[in-house]
């Protein structure tokens, strides 16, 4: 089954703030997908204003520091490639302007490979996957409550 997920990466406070509220988040990226190709702008902007530009020298950086180690990786302009033999998986992730493009097959093997290299990037990275309705946090953002500096104060 051929998976494809675009992966965005948000604001922090959106992130914190739709932090157990994912379906609300995939509902819009799902809208947007779904709506007329003349209507999609709306969302576009939408989805422009809680989202962060990628750091895409940064995760060229970290993607190939990361796997240069693997026989199966390849890297042509900003599309990385990784294939694992046994068990049977494959990934490509492209560094586009707005968001990450990740196609994958067979297992989640290499799939995964990925998005661990990118939740060390940032942890407010959403995937979405509107076709098979799969969306998450990357890496989970914990909305662990500390106490303020004015308590100490």
């Amino acid at each position: 089954m051929m998976r494809h997920y675009q992966i965005y990466l948000l604001q922090e406070k959106v992130a914190s703030h739709f932090f157990g509220q994912e379906t609300k988040l995939f509902q819009l990226f799902s809208d947007r997908e779904n709506a007329p190709i003349a209507d999609r702008c709306i969302f576009d902007k939408q989805i422009e204003f809680i989202s962060k530009p990628l750091p895409t020298l940064l995760l060229q950086k970290k993607i190939k520091l990361s796997l240069k180690g693997y026989p199966s990786y390849s890297e042509i302009d900003l599309k990385h490639r990784i294939k694992i033999q046994k068990p049977n998986s494959c990934a490509e992730l492209l560094i586009k302007g707005q968001y990450l493009s990740l196609t994958s097959e067979g297992g989640p093997e290499a799939e995964t490979i990925f998005f661990e290299i990118l939740r060390k990037v940032d942890p407010c990275f959403f995937a979405v996957d509107v076709t098979h309705n799969h969306y998450g946090w990357l890496n989970p953002i914990r909305q662990v409550k500390y106490f303020s500096s004015s308590y100490w104060n």
